[in-house]
């Protein structure tokens, strides 16, 4: 079996128009959210998840530093909501929350801004201007197989509405660009076709797959760059695995000490035995010209385990593992026409056992980063070596006898 991988970065997104009252309720001064000139927020995504769907909306935090206060006040909203606004799509190419709100005018006031989107209601645990956490070492979330979760760059002492991504037909707003917080993972199966052969077809039909990944953990963000102003990116670590409570020197993604494990399995029965086709490919490298063969071979690249969400997290270290069965059954196509001759004449069930680790299969690959999507192609070559002949003679042994005297005339 072989093994070949595809890496396709998941790239991010970003959108918004939002809009609190003071004392000028000028149009002009109303806050708004911008998008990045890249991401079409009328429009419906080609990659789920890459921009904000118009039925989404996503969450913000604002602090105002009255003056230049040093210490700011929360701006949007109420206790009761926890000072937090939703900010949803209006249907007029921009996006609102749910109360107006207005720049301040008092000499050196300015606002601070956090926002973040998340399905399934993994809203994060802390939001300060300075930290974003989701989960803790105490508490950590359990990640499910379709979450997604994005936080943007934070907004660093605005008192105005700004051009940043100068997206056309937009109005000017808070920069507001979203990452990814998860990490994407999708394998493929397909089968190799490199070796020739006019007399046998080779079936391959795979009985399941099995994807075993740390699916407990909690993300830590720092923010330490508070003295100028625009968009600030938040400060995430590169090391993804069993870690502590945040601080600079150590954020992201941890995994608490006893990590719960998430068994993904797809399989060719369903929990009440009903047979179902999974990834069932019949391989022929003599491909019939007619329809004699009845339904056509399938050789196209098929989806083994459908793409998901997964913690970001280190996969050398075993926690991660990969296993796979599946059988090869070889026919005799006596005519070469494409059609099986009588039953299968070799039938075997191949195993890879499913502790395997998957980083000893794809070593290139030891973490899962965020806002990264790894598409994983898994070859199987049906056909390995030919069976061949390499016939001989032996030689001739040659045995002498002694010398016999047969007859003697006296």
């Amino acid at each position: 079996m072989k093994k070949f991988f595809i890496i396709a970065v998941a790239a991010l997104v970003a959108s918004a128009a939002c809009t609190k009252t003071e004392l000028d309720n000028s149009t002009s001064r109303k806050i708004s959210f911008e998008v990045a000139n890249y991401a079409a927020q009328t429009k419906a995504a080609e990659d789920p998840g890459s921009v904000l769907a118009e039925t989404d909306n996503f969450k913000s935090k604002a602090w105002l530093h009255a003056n230049a206060a040093a210490s700011g006040t929360d701006f949007f909203g109420t206790a009761d909501n926890s000072y937090i606004e939703t900010v949803t799509y209006n249907g007029s190419n921009a996006w609102d929350p749910e109360l107006e709100y207005f720049w301040p005018k008092g000499a050196g006031s300015y606002i601070n801004f956090v926002s973040w989107f998340a399905t399934n209601s993994k809203a994060p645990s802390t939001v300060s201007e300075t930290v974003m956490e989701w989960g803790t070492a105490a508490a950590p979330m359990t990640i499910a197989t379709d979450d997604n979760f994005l936080f943007a760059d934070e907004a660093w002492r605005y008192t105005d509405n700004a051009e940043t991504y100068l997206y056309d037909g937009v109005t000017k707003g808070v920069p507001t660009l979203f990452h990814h917080a998860l990490a994407k993972v999708k394998f493929n199966l397909r089968l190799s076709t490199e070796t020739a052969s006019t007399k046998s077809i080779w079936d391959v039909e795979v009985q399941t797959a099995t994807l075993k990944v740390g699916n407990n953990g909690y993300l830590a963000l720092v923010n330490e760059d508070n003295t100028t102003t625009g968009t600030k990116a938040w400060k995430v670590g590169t090391t993804y695995s069993t870690g502590v409570a945040a601080t600079s020197a150590n954020i992201g993604w941890a995994r608490p000490t006893s990590p719960t494990l998430e068994t993904i399995v797809e399989t060719t029965s369903t929990a009440s035995s009903v047979t179902k086709e999974f990834a069932k490919l019949q391989f022929l490298n003599f491909q019939p010209t007619t329809a004699a063969s009845g339904t056509p071979y399938q050789t196209a690249q098929q989806v083994l385990l459908a793409e998901r969400t997964v913690m970001p997290q280190i996969i050398d270290g075993g926690v991660v593992t990969f296993g796979l069965t599946f059988t090869i059954k070889i026919y005799h196509d006596a005519n070469s026409d494409g059609t099986k001759d009588g039953a299968a004449f070799s039938e075997e069930l191949i195993t890879i056992e499913d502790t395997t680790n998957l980083f000893s299969l794809v070593s290139s690959i030891d973490n899962w980063k965020m806002n990264t999507k790894y598409t994983y192609n898994v070859t199987i070559d049906p056909v390995g070596r030919k069976v061949t002949f390499d016939p001989a003679v032996a030689e001739w042994n040659t045995v002498e006898t002694e010398d016999t005297e047969i007859y003697h005339a006296d």
